[in-house]
């Protein structure tokens, strides 16, 4: 995903985050024999709910709409990307620093 565009999408309506649910488990209705004895019990449908971010897509081509890109994220997900995204700016200021130093120094020869 190009985070630098989530804003854009956003106010665009062409992309953001909703919460989804998943069927997990399909009811299952209970089942009796001839006697009347409990062959299968029932069992409630089950579902989970997440957080997906949904993106619409098109066709290059022709233009015309596609389904939509659906991924499921946590808020955990995001903040280590985010960390890592911080983490390569701090290296790349260092790196700069060091450069600046370098090319002062090669001034001075």
């Amino acid at each position: 995903m190009d985070w630098s565009k989530y804003d854009s999408d956003k106010s665009s309506k062409r992309g953001g985050f909703a919460k989804e649910s998943q069927v997990t488990r399909e009811a299952v209705s209970e089942v009796k024999d001839d006697d009347g004895n409990v062959v299968r019990a029932a069992q409630a449908e089950e579902k989970r709910e997440f957080v997906a971010y949904t993106r619409k897509r098109w066709n290059a081509e022709t233009g015309e709409a596609m389904d939509d890109s659906k991924r499921e994220y946590s808020l955990s997900e995001l903040e280590n990307e985010k960390a890592r995204y911080d983490a390569d700016q701090v290296r790349a200021k260092t790196q700069s620093d060091g450069l600046a130093n370098a090319i002062s120094d090669f001034k001075k020869v």
